[in-house]
């Protein structure tokens, strides 16, 4: 494994930016930071032509759950085009523009038939491809010369995914690994944000917010061992950044991983880990996307996974999972204001950047490297679309497209000299180990992993620890 080199691109801001910036010294400087800078677009809008629109447009992203299609259409806006959702009666779904070909009514009046929606206005019927089957009492051979526009749609245990590219470099739907692992219970969730997509996309690539924000300044959400600083480490593929995260816990030592995909996909460990007992490769309990509707509106669209070694101790609750509801506390910023000042939680610290955070008005430290790396990664593939080049693969064997996130809790002992040292060695063996298993798939890659794991605590070098 290569850690990422630190040659992050300068992004030339205008003179506002350059005042800002010259005044952060000034004691009361009020009045110079009043005019904040703009925004770095190029990571944040996601309209029709702008760069980073065309980069989530070369992908197949959720954008609504399979139980929101009922017996009416739903109006959804997705990258800043407005779209109405649909599940005709014969079975098959559909996502259109929303206005209507003939006059431009809403399709989210529309009725839906045994096969396609029908516009309430004139009748045009449109199916689920934009085929225009019937234009009540006009020269039906005109409805061969029009075709709506609509999008290719593929339902997933529970979601709705779609490809809004240009037709011919449709890629492959991926089938990740983490959702084909046996005895995982995925339910299906989103949640609404009034802001940009990316502060919330960069939350799983900011570890050390789950030490204080979790753990150290208000309330413990998830554990007490949360509050532990960690050894972090950030690298990257062609097609994603991953972090992990090594506590010491007592005489354990628990490496935890998490990643980014292009262009949002994000998966995070186990929720109330503590670390404190053995265990080995445990998955995902959050896969998920971060959708924008348009440059100052987001979704979270998600599974949360139940299962063995996932909710150690049973925390989780399947049936509050849904629209704007998870099983764990401040995540949709439904608490009464003055509860969620005393108590805040990762909707409050997203949200409360602005609508759009501007980049330019950050103070980054150390602590912040995986903020640096996705933006760095964002940014070349957003203009290696530009340039007309394809994003890379992802990490695939046959049909099973492979991920890196996981759980692994040592017993091994604290080192007398240099026990930070030692974190990162083993960080370094677990990973090492998991990249290897790529050579296979499903439970073979699964077993191989966990017998190699299980043999790290009789390496020699431990003993005595």
């Amino acid at each position: 494994m290569d850690s990422m080199k630190n040659d992050i691109p300068v992004v030339d801001y205008n003179q506002t930016t350059k005042d800002y910036k010259s005044s952060r010294q000034n004691k009361f400087g009020g009045y110079h930071k009043a005019k904040r800078p703009p925004e770095d677009t190029e990571l944040t809008h996601v309209g029709i032509g702008t760069p980073c629109g065309e980069f989530f447009r070369r992908s197949w992203i959720p954008v609504v759950m399979t139980q929101e299609l009922v017996d009416v259409p739903k109006r959804v806006r997705i990258l800043g085009e407005d779209l109405v959702a649909f599940k005709d009666k014969s079975g098959d779904y559909g996502l259109l523009h929303l206005h209507c070909s003939h006059r431009n009514a809403s399709l989210e009046f529309g009725v839906i038939e045994d096969k396609g929606l029908r516009c309430c206005y004139h009748g045009w019927l449109y199916d689920t491809d934009g085929t225009i089957l019937e234009m009540p009492l006009q020269d039906s051979e005109g409805g061969s010369k029009i075709c709506h526009g609509a999008y290719p749609v593929k339902e997933y245990k529970g979601l709705i995914f779609a490809y809004m590219g240009p037709p011919e470099e449709k890629p492959d739907f991926p089938i990740f690994d983490t959702t084909q692992l046996p005895n995982v219970e995925m339910v299906p969730y989103s949640i609404d944000y009034p802001c940009n997509w990316l502060q919330i996309c960069e939350n799983t690539m900011d570890p050390w917010h789950t030490v204080f924000l979790h753990a150290r300044v208000t309330d413990i959400h998830f554990g007490d061992t949360w509050g532990i600083a960690p050894v972090t480490k950030f690298y990257e593929k062609d097609h994603k950044v991953y972090a992990t995260l090594t506590y010491r816990v007592e005489n354990m030592i628990w490496v935890r991983s998490q990643e980014t995909m292009s262009p949002s996909f994000s998966q995070v460990g186990a929720w109330w880990e503590t670390g404190r007992e053995e265990k080995y490769f445990k998955r995902a309990s959050i896969t998920k996307w971060t959708i924008p509707h348009d440059d100052d509106h987001c979704m979270i669209i998600a599974w949360r996974s139940f299962g063995e070694g996932i909710d150690p101790e049973g925390h989780g609750i399947r049936e509050d999972c849904g629209k704007n509801s998870v099983d764990f506390p401040g995540q949709t910023g439904t608490e009464p204001y003055e509860y969620r000042q005393r108590h805040p939680n990762d909707y409050e610290a997203q949200v409360s950047q602005g609508a759009i955070n501007s980049h330019a008005a950050e103070n980054l430290k150390h602590t912040d490297k995986g903020v640096f790396y996705l933006r760095r990664k964002l940014r070349k593939g957003i203009r290696a679309v530009q340039r007309g080049e394809k994003l890379p693969e992802m990490d695939r064997v046959g049909n099973e497209w492979l991920t890196h996130v996981q759980d692994t809790v040592l017993p091994i002992g604290i080192h007398p000299e240099n026990d930070e040292k030692l974190l990162e060695q083993v960080t370094d063996m677990v990973m090492d180990i998991v990249f290897e298993g790529d050579q296979f798939s499903g439970n073979e890659r699964v077993e191989y992993i966990e017998t190699k794991l299980k043999k790290i605590k009789h390496d020699p070098i431990f003993k005595g620890l």
